[in-house]
């Protein structure tokens, strides 16, 4: 069993321990998050990817978080189809709605809820709003 140090938190998960699992989402998350509108060319989106560093940008509507589109989206329903990026708006592309959770909930919380989904990247929300954008390898790095 590993030391134990002051403070720390641990959680047994099938029988090992871990450090961190209830470590609340806010302290992992990206803040702020990156953004694009509904009407921005997928080209526009994908610009933002590359200078960001991130492989999914948050689609909003009128200041509320409307979908998402990820490197996946883009390569499935715009390089497979043979769309021209600087024709075709993110809102034909996204994953919609973006599912979110509160920023408070816990690294665990937040890992089994993409399980149950089936996805990779979460919209992270305090009372309501968009505060963050959180990804599976964000939470996984954080328990190395």
């Amino acid at each position: 069993m590993p030391k134990k140090f002051k403070g720390e938190q641990t959680n047994s998960i099938n029988g090992g321990e871990f450090l961190g699992l209830k470590a609340s989402v806010e302290s992992v998350m990206r803040s702020p998050p990156v953004t694009a509108n509904l009407t921005d060319t997928v080209a526009t989106v994908v610009e933002k990817m590359t200078s960001n560093n991130v492989g999914a940008i948050i689609i909003m509507s009128a200041g509320t978080p409307a979908g998402i589109v990820t490197e996946r989206d883009v390569i499935a329903k715009l390089v497979r189809s043979r769309k021209d990026p600087t024709k075709t708006l993110a809102q034909e592309v996204m994953s919609a709605p973006l599912i979110s959770i509160e920023s408070n909930k816990s690294v665990t919380d937040t890992l089994r809820m993409m399980r149950d989904r089936k996805i990779r990247r979460l919209g992270v929300t305090r009372k309501g709003n968009l505060v963050g954008i959180v990804t599976e390898r964000r939470l996984l790095d954080s328990l190395a």
